[in-house]
Parts: C-alpha cells; sequence; structure tokens
C-alpha cells in the first residue's frame, strides 16, 4: 500500500501521524484531530469516532501502554523514535482496551503503518505485539500495597511525581480516584446562550433534531449531551449562537463573577471568550466587558464568537498583563477576571497529553505568572469592587499559595464569600473548587477578594 492509500484508508496511520505531531510540536491533540476529520470528510463518521478514541485513548493510557511495551521492546525504550512508540501504543491500545477489530488483523495494520513510516522496525513492531498476545497475561504492575504511588502512576497512567504529589495533597484514595476519572471520557457539556433561548427551549429542539441531553447539575445554562452523532459545531444551533461547548466548572465561574445589570467587568486572560461570553448573557448585554490577551489570534475568534452569539457589549484588546495595566483602567471596573494561564492539571480527561509534558519545575514557573498577573490586574478594581482568580489546576502552587501570597502583599484587599448562585458544595474554606472524580467536570479553583 503506498503512502496516499495509506493515508486515505487507515485510521491507525492517521492516529500516529497525529500523535507523533502532538509529541514534536508540544502540541494539543484537538486542533490537529480536527484538521485531520475535516481534510478526511470524517467528522461524523464511523472512522472519524474512531480515530478519535485512538488518538485520546492513546494520550488518556500512555504510560500504562508504556508499561507494558518496555517489557517486550528489545532495546531502550526511551530511544525508540517517536513514530514506533506511538505505533505500538496505538496497536496495544486496541489490542487491551478494544475489541473492535480480530486481535491478528489490528497486527497486520501496525505492522502495515511501520512499513510505510520506518520499514526496518516493522518485524520489531510485528514482535513486540505478538509476544503481548502470547504473554501478556503474564505482565504484573507494582504492588498496590507496598508501592501504590508506583501502582497508580503504571495503571491509572500518570507521572509518579503527580501521583506523589497528590497523594500528600489528597491522600491515595482520592489521587487513585482522580486519576481513574482522568482517564474516563468526559461528558460532551454545552452552555445555552440565553441572549438567543433558554436552556429548556434549547433542549427540546436538540431532541426534535435526534440530539438527547440533560440539564446540567449545577449550571442554570448547562446542558449535558447523552449522544452527539454529528458534531455539534456543524449543526444550525451552533452556527446561529444558540450553544457554546464550555465544561460545567467553566462555566460556574461566571456564577462566581455574578455580574449584575450595567455592571462593569475586565477578563484579563480572555482567551477565545468563553468566560466573557458568558458574563455578557448573564449581563443581558448590558454594562461593559473589557476583554484582554496578549494572543490576537484569540481574540479575533473571540470577536468572531461574540458576533455569533450576539453579544454587543465586549471590547477586545491586545495586551500583555504581565506588565503594568495602562493608567486608563486603573480602578475602573466592578468585577475583574483573571482566569490566569496554568498547567491545566484539572482538566486531564479532555487534554490528555498535558500530563505527558508538564513537570513538577513547571508549577514555579507558572506560579510566577500567575503572581505577577493578578498583583497588575489588581490595580483595575474600584473601591468596594471585586477581584476574581482561577485556574483549572487542582495544584496548591498555582491556587490557595497564590491567593494566600496576594493577601499578605495587599491589605487594601480581603478575601470575600463566594457568591450565594454558587453552591456550597464546591466552597472549602471560603474557596471555590471542583475535581473530576466528585464532580464529573474538570478541576477548578476560585478565590474572590474585594477592595476595601
Amino acid at each position: 500500500m503506498n503512502l496516499s492509500a495509506m493515508k486515505k484508508k487507515s485510521m491507525r496511520f492517521l492516529a500516529v501521524d497525529i500523535l507523533d505531531k502532538v509529541s514534536a510540536n508540544n502540541a494539543f491533540a484537538g486542533p490537529i484531530l480536527d484538521e485531520q476529520l475535516d481534510k478526511n470528510d470524517l467528522s461524523g463518521t464511523a472512522d472519524g469516532r474512531l480515530l478519535t478514541h485512538l488518538v485520546y485513548g492513546v494520550l488518556r493510557h500512555q504510560g500504562h501502554l508504556d508499561w507494558i511495551l518496555t517489557k517486550f521492546y528489545r532495546g531502550n525504550w526511551e530511544e525508540a523514535t517517536a513514530s514506533i512508540k506511538n505505533i505500538l501504543r496505538v496497536g496495544l491500545f486496541q489490542l487491551k482496551f478494544s475489541d473492535r477489530l480480530p486481535a491478528f488483523a489490528v497486527v497486520n495494520e501496525a505492522v502495515k503503518v511501520a512499513k510505510i513510516l520506518n520499514p526496518p522496525q516493522s518485524g520489531i513492531v510485528n514482535a513486540v505485539l505478538r509476544n503481548y498476545l502470547r504473554q501478556g497475561s503474564k505482565i504484573t504492575f507494582p504492588c498496590p500495597e507496598k508501592n501504590p504511588a508506583a501502582y497508580i502512576a503504571a495503571f491509572h497512567s500518570h507521572p509518579l511525581w503527580l501521583v506523589k504529589a497528590w497523594a500528600g495533597l489528597f491522600g491515595l484514595h482520592n489521587t487513585r480516584a482522580i486519576c481513574a476519572a482522568d482517564n474516563e471520557l468526559p461528558p460532551l457539556t454545552l452552555r445555552a446562550n440565553t441572549l438567543k433561548i433558554s436552556r429548556n427551549e434549547l433542549g427540546m429542539n436538540l431532541a426534535a433534531a435526534g440530539f438527547d441531553s440533560s440539564p446540567a447539575n449545577f449550571s442554570p445554562a448547562g446542558l449535558i449531551m447523552k449522544n452527539a452523532a454529528y458534531p455539534l459545531q456543524k449543526t444550525s444551533f451552533f452556527q446561529e449562537g444558540y450553544l457554546r461547548l464550555q465544561d460545567e466548572a467553566s462555566q460556574l465561574i461566571s456564577y462566581l463573577v455574578n455580574p449584575q445589570s450595567r455592571e462593569s467587568v475586565l477578563d484579563v486572560c480572555a482567551g477565545t471568550g468563553g468566560k466573557a461570553t458568558h458574563l455578557a448573557a448573564l449581563l443581558e448585554n448590558s454594562g461593559k466587558i473589557l476583554a484582554i490577551d496578549h494572543d490576537l489570534r484569540k481574540l479575533k475568534e473571540l470577536n468572531k464568537d461574540a458576533r455569533r452569539q450576539g453579544v454587543t457589549i465586549i471590547e477586545t484588546r491586545q495586551g500583555d498583563v504581565t506588565k503594568k495595566l495602562p493608567e486608563s483602567l486603573t480602578a475602573n471596573f466592578d468585577h475583574v477576571l483573571v482566569d490566569a494561564p496554568c498547567s491545566g492539571l484539572g482538566t486531564l480527561r479532555r487534554n490528555p497529553e498535558i500530563k505527558w509534558r508538564i513537570t513538577a519545575a513547571h508549577l514555579a514557573e507558572f506560579a510566577r505568572t500567575q503572581n505577577i498577573i493578578l498583583q497588575n490586574a489588581s490595580f483595575a478594581v474600584r473601591k468596594g469592587g471585586r477581584l476574581i482568580y482561577c485556574t483549572c489546576s487542582l495544584m496548591p502552587q498555582e491556587n490557595e499559595e497564590i491567593a494566600d501570597s496576594f493577601l499578605k502583599s495587599n491589605p487594601h484587599f480581603s478575601a470575600c464569600p463566594p457568591s450565594e448562585a454558587i453552591p456550597r458544595q464546591f466552597i472549602e474554606q471560603g474557596l471555590f473548587r471542583t475535581y473530576p472524580h466528585r464532580d464529573n467536570m474538570d478541576g477548578f479553583f476560585a478565590a474572590v477578594f474585594k477592595r476595601n
């Protein structure tokens, strides 16, 4: 089979190609996968679902797969090329976690991909996978009783440093539950754009079009899709601005801000505007929102999405919030939201590639940036106004340690109880927290401060 035919016919080839690009470029899998789905007309097809299953399955279970592969790979696994590793991971993932294809066909497909990408290694791919079929049942993982952290790391596919850190924070039982939850499929959650439609009406309209959904448990605008045979982004519901895909924890941040009619909001790390457009809906297009981000491409996407949703009160501005804000913004806003750049370790269900690239050293780098951004953003809060700091991380270095440091350095701010709009089960010692294993949503943290 030639290269063009292999690319066209084999989802395993495409999966390996995507995984290679994720590895080589420290990229997120989602945009690369979406590009391939569109390029090959795979959106909403069985092959497209298989490709998505393979890519995210390998990324979620990479540690588990590598533990097994190192037992059968002859040579130094660390020195193997990314392509060979990913060919073997895709093959082993299908053999161990999926029964959609007979074992002999999985091995044959892996060998075919290897013959295209690295012909001299095709025999090794064949040998490793066939040895697993013969002897895989003999593979053991670290003893859960004697070495629980190593067991959780290997079996539940998380880096050992992170397992140890979480075990110290949450205990072994919760750490195991978090890691297991990270390897599950996240719910497909959307937010009804209440500028155009109510949640109930959107749910009924989706049902009439063959999409089964149920109201989210906590976000008043949230819907959780029970099935989505066709990508929602391709539907008229999305194109006409009736919804936005957004995790429920992310939606709750806007209720934490809780702006009232005609109040002003500054969103200093706005990204593509998931929270800014939600805040505009809560304000019913009254008041004003200034959305700042250093990435002009994200701001262009925000403006495009605001138009799609019928949002009229957002002004965007490119800016670097690691530097002092312009004086014109000083003490000028009722609410300032700092959705800080972070490790993203609360979003591993959606972005499993993160866990294979973030290290403990990165947390200190994030914390330095987070401290600077929070301090700079605080100058924009008017007297009596509120400053909201949030991350999608579970790590204290990025969360309560940042909040504590800020309060110690800024006596004119005080900790503020979260809005009554937030269910009390998410409030721990006056701070907002969600967890994937407990709440079936991304892991978020938030602290609210009031300027005295």
